[in-house]
């Protein structure tokens, strides 16, 4: 690709939006005017810290691991608790929404990695009603509509993705969400580990289905399963059905015909000729595949179904096509009027840019208007004449706070009966909200503290200026400290986040494909830094690592395969190594004690030295003590630069590890003493060099490296992961940067 100019370099990039928005848009600024989808690619990073080499992360380790350490560990001493302090104005990830029928102001929305939030004035402000629940990953809810205080909650995220995380099972509520009774399990098979669909018969309460994803290739006893599952108690027994197959299936929407007892449909993907659209007449006794006119059923991937409140005999589908492979394109929208007997496809040559099919998928019809239909993926498409003609009503490429923008990536819309022309537009960026029927949007995130962080940083200058790379949301900051002040300063998925010591305007991000950009001042446009890495190196890694020389805040390493420096504030790089080991870099430490001394460690889990600044650097030296998986985050002793810890993702293995004498020699601290996770950072307390703090997917934890000993800092943080932690020396203070529940700080002296 050419290089920047000058000038495209000055650009500041839109407001943060979707992944493809920012690529797209730096792809244009680059000459190509192409569009790309990286949700997958973000899932394979996402999948090296946490479920490699399986697909399947074991939650339910993680809990009994969680358990384990808040029973063996004694809690660390400190008088302060955590405390959140935001973002509660910029949003993440909602997986679904659910709309109490008499009170449409009342919803309550579930999200990816956050628990279940709960709004009465339509989304103006939100509380958290998932307390002390084992998990946050939540993939759908559902509410009874004869007995509206009554909710179902999946966990486990099913939009296709590997960083959509499992869950353990489903929840239920009988107040309207104040408490919540886990009700079935998936540890033990009853349902499955990622719930996307719930549906309460409108008819008969008890009467309640769910479907879901399992992912039957890395269980040992062969049965995790997906498919749909059934209760006839209310919840308290299920069965699942086997109508598809008794095998492995998948089961991603489920609705009831409103007016017709028996009647409900369903979408399945089984890899094969059953995948499709299927009806049942007498409550699910019997099923029978819906075809005609209908694409061949084994090109039908993930489909969302809606049915037209006021005419129930139509019904609409939008579906992914699973012979589109990593394209992931739209097979079309399908109506029947008919109550699924024939159905035709209604999408034309309108949706042929629409992509992500697999993650972003979701379908509506208008409450009184049979013909009003609103569905998307990356963007949101709307018909009001049954799909002759449709209209695009959302741009994720358009200002922030213009009346057309939504965040992209959709994932649950609703249209209240009692509330016509409004629609609830969950999606990566929080909720947004039409009034007017989908012609104007507003987003309603203001209170949810659901950001979903990579990592952060804080500014040792001022303790007020601190932020973080979030998935899809970009690079957020605050120059007040306040929750809700929160701006974007980068786009897309945000990567590294780096403060230079000595000057809080002084910041460099990263965002996807080796992606800088260097800031002076936070309230002025940034610069494109990005080394000049060809095509291919920019597209081998996800998120770029970036370190700053402690003394020297013009001088940064940061890495692809390869390590790359600058010496002049990213004006001009070098690459100063070969491809290390294949994989990519993913933690870099510049030791304080000594500049010149520089670790870099990968995603296969090599450890690499220089002791010349990067001129050169020594092969592997890993050795066969350290497990082979991700290095997540290298620490060095800040007064001896051979002393160092570094951390490790994945499970089944220490964690944390310490060498004294430059890498040559490791021994494990962790000495099955820190919960069996993934852990994310190691930090050495910068004013107390005796205490290291470790973060992971169970919480936080503190190490005396005098007496080898480990203690729960965790407390009052919820059950989200651990993904970054900074210390403010100043003000005596821990930063925890989560991926779902925002930032938290806790004061330790």
């Amino acid at each position: 690709m050419p290089k920047d100019s000058k000038a495209d370099k000055a650009k500041k990039p839109g407001p943060s939006t979707s992944t493809e928005h920012t690529v797209s848009a730096r792809h244009k600024l680059r000459g190509a005017n192409v569009r790309l989808s990286h949700h997958k690619t973000r899932g394979r990073w996402f999948q090296a810290r946490s479920a490699w080499p399986v697909r399947e992360a074991p939650v339910h380790m993680l809990i009994r691991e969680r358990e384990r350490a808040a029973k063996s560990l004694p809690a660390t001493a400190v008088d302060s608790s955590w405390e959140c302090v935001g973002p509660t104005n910029i949003g993440g990830r909602i997986t679904s929404l659910v709309c109490h029928p008499d009170h449409p102001e009342l919803i309550w929305a579930g999200s990816a990695g956050g628990g279940v939030w709960l709004s009465s004035d339509t989304g103006q402000t939100w509380q958290s009603c998932w307390s002390d629940q084992d998990i946050l990953n939540i993939g759908s809810l559902g509410i009874d509509q004869k007995n509206p205080d009554t909710i179902y909650c999946g966990t486990g995220e099913a939009n296709l993705s590997s960083d959509s995380y499992p869950g353990v099972g489903l929840y239920k509520s009988s107040d309207a969400g104040k408490t919540w009774q886990l009700i079935a399990s998936s540890e033990k098979q009853i349902v499955p580990k990622r719930i996307g669909a719930i549906a309460v018969d409108p008819f008969d309460s008890k009467h309640v289905l769910v479907g879901g994803v399992g992912l039957a290739e890395v269980s040992s006893t062969g049965k995790d399963f997906g498919g749909m599952y059934a209760s006839t108690n209310a919840g308290i027994t299920w069965k699942r059905q086997t109508f598809v197959s008794s095998q492995n299936y998948w089961c991603h929407s489920i609705v009831f015909h409103p007016r017709t007892k028996g009647r409900i449909y369903a979408t399945v993907t089984e890899q094969g000729s059953r995948s499709g659209i299927w009806r049942s007449t007498d409550g699910g006794k019997k099923w029978e595949h819906l075809t005609k006119g209908l694409p061949d059923a084994a090109r039908f991937g993930r489909t969302s179904l809606a049915i037209s409140p006021s005419n129930p005999d139509v019904l609409y589908a939008f579906a992914k096509n699973e012979a589109s492979g990593d394209k992931d394109l739209l097979l079309g929208v399908f109506r029947s009027a008919n109550r699924g007997d024939t159905w035709k496809s209604i999408q034309g040559t309108h949706f042929k840019d629409e992509g992500q099919i697999s993650y972003g998928n979701t379908i509506v019809v208008h409450p009184t208007k049979s013909d009003y239909v609103i569905c998307g993926g990356v963007d949101l498409h709307r018909t009001t004449d049954g799909g002759k003609t449709w209209k695009k009503i959302t741009r994720w490429d358009a200002n922030l706070g213009t009346s057309v923008y939504a965040h992209a990536d959709h994932h649950g819309l609703v249209m209240p009966a009692k509330a016509e022309g409004r629609v609830y537009d969950p999606n990566d960026g929080g909720l947004d909200v039409s009034e007017d029927a989908g012609n104007t949007w507003t987003n309603r995130s203001k209170g949810l503290a659901v950001t979903m962080f990579y990592d952060m940083d804080v500014a040792q200058s001022d303790s007020n200026v601190f932020g973080g790379g979030a998935q899809d949301n970009g690079t957020v900051a605050t120059k007040t400290g306040l929750a809700g002040s929160f701006f974007p300063i980068d786009t897309g998925d945000g990567g590294w986040n780096i403060f230079d010591p000595a000057d809080a305007g002084h910041v460099f991000t990263s965002a996807y494909n080796l992606l800088i950009q260097r800031y002076h001042g936070l309230d002025r446009s940034p610069v494109d830094v990005s080394p000049p890495a060809s095509e291919d190196e920019q597209n081998s890694v996800w998120m770029c690592y970036i370190a700053m020389d402690p003394t020297d805040g013009n001088t940064l390493i940061t890495g692809s395969t390869r390590v790359w420096r600058t010496t002049n504030d990213g004006n001009s790089w070098q690459h100063v190594s070969p491809a290390l080991d294949g994989s990519t870099i993913s933690a870099i430490e510049i030791a304080t004690a000594n500049r010149k001394r520089i670790y870099v460690g990968t995603e296969n889990g090599g450890l690499f030295r220089s002791i010349d600044g990067g001129d050169t650097w020594s092969a592997n030296i890993s050795s066969s003590i350290l497990p082979g998986h991700t290095i997540t985050r290298i620490e060095s002793h800040p007064k001896d630069a051979n002393l160092l810890y570094v951390a490790v993702a994945n499970f089944g293995h220490p964690h944390v590890f310490r060498s004294t004498d430059g890498g040559d020699n490791w021994e494990d601290v962790d000495q099955g003493q820190l919960p069996d996770v993934p852990h994310h950072v190691v930090m050495i307390r910068p004013d107390d060099l005796n205490k290291v703090y470790a973060g992971n997917d169970a919480g936080v934890f503190v190490l005396d490296a005098g007496t080898g000993a480990w203690s729960n800092l965790t407390q009052n943080l919820p059950n989200a992961m651990v993904i970054d932690l900074v210390y403010h020396l100043k003000q005596a203070t821990l930063y925890a940067a989560t991926y779902g529940r925002s930032i938290w700080r806790v004061r330790l002296k």
